[in-house]
Order: structure tokens, then sequence, then C-alpha cells
């Protein structure tokens, strides 16, 4: 039987880096995190085909796969430039990220990843000394950046996802 593991609640782990002149400083132009974790099940209907369920989580097994899933509202009274707003996603140690599963980039947000939390790029993510670089496998992501490409609105919300599998 395998030991169940706590998963740790995003709410102390996520975090938003808001480039730009004083907007981490400045009240007016705040931005409130809420998250959401759920364990994903996929279940075989009565007629053969599968669908996905979503359960509320705090706790996980070792192989379960576990969606995060952050909204980031501007709760200020201005508007913030495009480019201007950044979240970052952390993909704890006992977990693995699950390729293809973080929002997309688009026309209204750019999607990165580091291996070693300071190094944002999309992919292929390069790592490795100049001579022996490689491509990083998603299984070694650390954290995924979104950056809003698009001005943010006071009280719009945007809404970020990934998903890891639990491995220990």
């Amino acid at each position: 039987m395998r030991e169940r593991q706590a998963v740790t609640l995003l709410a102390s782990a996520l975090f938003a880096l808001l480039l730009g002149v004083g907007f981490a400083q400045n009240a007016a132009n705040a931005i409130q995190f809420r998250s959401e974790i759920y364990i994903v099940s996929q279940v075989t209907l009565q007629d053969g085909t599968k669908e996905e369920r979503f359960t509320a989580a705090t706790e996980a097994i070792p192989g379960q796969v576990v969606e995060y899933r952050i909204f980031a509202t501007n709760a200020g009274e201005t508007t913030l430039p495009a480019g201007s707003v950044q979240i970052i996603g952390p993909i704890q140690a006992n977990l693995q990220f699950v390729a293809n599963s973080a929002t997309p980039t688009s026309d209204r947000v750019l999607t990165e990843y580091s291996v070693d939390g300071k190094t944002f790029s999309a992919p292929p993510v390069l790592v490795g000394p100049e001579d022996a670089r490689r491509v990083a496998e998603p299984t070694e992501y650390t954290m995924i950046r979104w950056t809003l490409l698009v001005p943010m609105e006071p009280g719009q919300e945007e809404p970020f996802y990934y998903r890891a599998t639990l491995v220990n």
C-alpha cells in the first residue's frame, strides 16, 4: 500500500512578480491571488468513454496527478500595462510537471519554464554547460512563469493552470 503524503498548499508558495515602476509597493495596483488544488482522476463512463474528475485536495498518493489553478485579480483602481504582471507557479521537489499541462502561450500570455528557478524560457528549455547543452525534460521544470501580454484592467481576473505528478 502506498503511503499518503501531504501536498503543500500553494497559497504560501505562489507569488507574483510585478514588473515596472513601483507596482509591488503601490496598494492601488494590488494583485490578489486565489488558488485551488485538485486531484485529477480518469473515470470510465458506462458507455466506455473516459472523463476527467476533479477532487479538491490537501493530500495525494504518489502517482496521482495534481492540478493547480491560480487566479490573479487586479484589485487596484488602475490598469496595469501589458507585460508588467508576471505570475510564477512553483513545482515542488516531490512533484514532476506534466508536459503540456500549463496555460499555454497565446496572444494574451507568454508561458515560460525554468529548471533552476532563475532562468526562464519558452520550450525547448536548454540546460547544462555550453559544450554539453541539452534540452530539459518537462519533468525537470521547477517553475512556470506567465507574463500577461495585455493590459490588466481593474477587477479583471486571469486564470493560470498546470499539473504535476506526486512522485514520492
